[in-house]
């Protein structure tokens, strides 16, 4: 009979602390919260000039954001007389250049360049630009530029 009372206390205070956990977790701590991205902004200066050799763009980064920086340049290739004036480019990705190898000959830190030597007589170009923190979010793309090669 001893032997019973004492199963029955470890069972009673067994009970006790299930109950006293499940009053004390019980309820609704709060909604989850999403991960926070960092929202980059958007160049809105790209702007690009013909010269001897190729297709010069240049624009500034809108803010300095620590990490390595890669940017991403678009471009379409449009005929004459063969594109859709009231349909949408085609952009593809011509290239991806981390920071550094763009800035090299500014005398403006924050000013990038980029010469495109692949381009050809009676078309039309159009660019925009993308940039990311490796390893991280993208801008969305700048503002479009636009090339005629006669």
């Amino acid at each position: 009979m001893k032997k019973a009372l004492e199963v029955s206390a470890v069972v009673l205070v067994a009970l006790v602390c299930l109950l006293s956990a499940m009053i004390i977790s019980c309820g609704k701590k709060g909604d989850p919260l999403p991960r926070q991205q960092i929202k980059l902004q958007t160049i809105e200066n790209l702007r690009g000039e013909i010269t001897k050799e190729g297709v010069l763009l240049s624009w500034t980064l809108p803010e300095k954001t620590k990490g390595n920086k890669i940017v991403k340049i678009l471009r379409s290739v449009a005929i004459p007389g063969e594109d859709c004036p009231n349909c949408p480019q085609n952009f593809i990705l011509l290239t991806e250049k981390d920071e550094a190898s763009l800035q090299s000959g500014v005398k403006e830190p924050g000013d990038y360049r980029y010469l495109d030597r692949d381009i050809d007589t009676g078309r039309n170009y159009g660019y925009r630009i993308v940039w990311c923190i490796s390893k991280g979010p993208c801008s969305p793309e700048s503002n479009t530029t636009e090339i005629k090669i006669k």
